[in-house]
């Protein structure tokens, strides 16, 4: 019967001590990486202010090659949105909105991941020269949520490469030269 007692309060000592850093941990999360391409803003704004131009050179789009996409309002700026299904578990399912776009400066994106939660996503275009820096950040809210908390420790370790890659896509597909007929 002691040592009942005794796991019994270890437990609740041990709950009560994950809840108390759960609490104090951030209550939200960012990932940001940037690429600096050889192009003008110009050139890459096209590809990150639609959705369909985002999913030509998204890390996630060749995951899964049984990843159901539908495609919905304009082919550019705000509104472009696009949903995706898959049973596969780093594609999961949920949707991409584009809702503010600045011409070769920036694009904000709502996310939404079904039972996983939301988030949003900025691509943000700076000059450097005759170059461009391209800042992507995705950012979400846990709110009250301590296991979110807990998640948003590990989120840039889970989807910073992801980013990289996608980066890197873009700016070998911007930078390769035009083909002439």
């Amino acid at each position: 019967m002691a040592f009942a007692r005794l796991a019994f309060r270890t437990l609740l000592v041990l709950l009560i001590l994950l809840l108390g850093i759960g609490l104090l941990l951030p209550d939200s999360t960012r990932v940001e990486r940037s690429i600096l391409i050889n192009a003008p803003a110009e050139r890459i704004f096209a590809h990150v202010n639609g959705m369909r131009a985002f999913h030509a050179w998204s890390p996630w789009s060749d995951i899964d090659p049984e990843t159901r996409y539908e495609f919905t309002g304009p082919e550019q700026g705000v509104g472009s949105r696009m949903s995706w299904q898959s049973t596969h578990e780093q594609v999961g399912r949920g949707s991409q909105q584009i809702v503010n776009s600045v011409p070769n400066q920036r694009v904000d994106t709502q996310l939404e991941f079904g039972e996983q939660g939301d988030g949003s996503a900025t691509f943000m275009l700076q000059p450097e020269g005759q170059a461009t820096r391209l800042r992507w950040q995705f950012e979400t809210q846990f709110g009250w949520d301590l296991f979110g908390r807990y998640f948003g420790l590990l989120l840039d370790g889970m989807i910073g490469a992801s980013y990289e890659k996608g980066l890197q896509r873009l700016k070998d597909r911007v930078e390769q030269p035009a083909v002439i007929d």
